[in-house]
């Protein structure tokens, strides 16, 4: 039976691995959202499969005045800002920072992130030697920090070497990607300094780089409609065509396995 806080800190990009998951548990009995900004699409998957939270707010979860329920396995979801992407140190000091500001209110931490940039290269060692209770990360199969949302989705770095091998030049779509495009797009090594709500520039950018097709990974996660709308609505901005990842490489291993390692920290 697991019993206790575990503190979850989520990338957007990631939140329908952790509703994937938090959807099949039956032992989950409280589960709190922290309100901001970042949270407003799990909301949603929340209420749209009828998992039971409480939202509270930032500020009183962190000075301690809410009271959080410990009789059972809690969970507290903290959405985090997408635009730490834009640089890996922005990255590694946000992480750090709110790992630290978590901790004194849970037992464990979850991390749905991946290296993003390497901006959370050894983000394992460094939590053993300065956070009071334990953490994991999204992995692969052999123990390795998955790289990204797309490598988690496909089962860790080999596969992404083999994905960029057989289809470079490509943009990839998750379905939690492809409906934040516009707010990832400006974080992209590919468009530093670039204003990306200037259309032309874009267009340009991705002509220079050679790009004119979106790949739909189908990771059976999200709303397929509206993967599909905001694919759609991507390729025909910028006059890309659309093809599927075909079957065989998608994998939802990775997001069972940090869900299973974060419960065994609360056993131990």
């Amino acid at each position: 039976m697991t019993k206790g806080v575990l503190g979850v800190m989520a990338c957007p990009i990631l939140e329908d691995e952790l509703i994937y998951s938090m959807s099949k548990d039956d032992e989950l009995s409280d589960v709190y959202l922290l309100d901001n900004r970042h949270a407003k699409s799990i909301k949603l998957k929340l209420i749209e499969k009828k998992i039971r939270h409480e939202i509270i707010a930032e500020e009183q979860f962190l000075d301690g005045s809410c009271r959080i329920k410990n009789d059972g396995y809690t969970m507290i979801i903290w959405m985090m800002d997408l635009g730490l992407h834009e640089e890996p140190a922005d990255l590694k000091d946000g992480i750090r920072k709110h790992m630290g500001m978590m901790q004194e209110h849970v037992d464990a931490i979850v991390l749905y992130y991946g290296l993003c940039g390497n901006g959370l290269k050894d983000i394992d060692v460094w939590s053993k030697d300065n956070l009071k209770v334990p953490m994991t990360i999204i992995r692969d199969n052999e123990g390795n920090i998955v790289d990204d949302c797309i490598s988690a989705a496909i089962g860790g770095t080999k596969q992404y070497l083999r994905l960029l091998k057989k289809y470079p030049g490509i943009m990839y779509f998750t379905p939690a990607f492809a409906t934040n495009y516009d707010d990832l797009l400006g974080r992209m090594e590919l468009f530093k300094g670039v204003d990306v709500g200037d259309e032309s520039m874009l267009k340009m950018v991705f002509e220079m780089a050679d790009y004119h097709e979106v790949m739909k990974i189908e990771t059976g996660l999200g709303d397929p409609v509206e993967f599909q709308k905001a694919t759609e609505k991507f390729a025909n901005r910028l006059g890309f065509s659309i093809f599927t990842l075909e079957d065989g490489w998608v994998t939802l291993e990775p997001a069972d396995r940090v869900y299973a390692e974060a419960k065994a920290l609360l056993k131990d």
